[in-house]
């Protein structure tokens, strides 16, 4: 998949953690996933926004960016799909609330961590930012 399709798609995906750290310190260029439709986890901005940054600049642009970016909240039924992946596959919370909230708005996960998910077999399409 390239870029165009994702914008053919509308651009709409779930952005691991991984993604905004990415963007923050410049190695995606945004405007080549950023779109409309892109959105993150509730525990994604958790887990970004507690990052460690040494660069003040890049921690600026990681709060620019969940301010841009809609949050996906924690529905009710983004925790039993979360619930249900972790006593399934015995998967970390973080991870299973991003994937969950994926599922749940049936859109595809931007990540580069592809080998935390693909043992997932529940159908949420992961895409690696640097194959695009």
């Amino acid at each position: 998949m390239n870029g165009r399709e994702i914008s053919e798609r509308s651009g709409s995906v779930i952005f691991d953690t991984n993604i905004l750290i990415y963007l923050s310190k410049k190695i995606i260029k945004s405007k080549t996933i950023v779109t409309n439709s892109s959105a993150i986890s509730v525990i994604t901005k958790i887990e970004a926004l507690g990052y460690d940054f040494s660069d003040k600049d890049e921690h600026k642009i990681l709060l620019a960016m969940c301010d841009l970016l809609p949050v996906v909240s924690l529905t009710d039924n983004i925790a039993e799909a979360t619930i249900m992946l972790r006593a399934k596959y015995r998967i970390k919370l973080a991870d299973a609330i991003i994937y969950a909230t994926a599922l749940v708005e049936e859109k595809p996960l931007l990540t580069n961590n592809i080998q935390d998910f693909k043992s997932l077999n529940e159908g949420v399409e992961l895409i690696n930012p640097f194959s695009l």
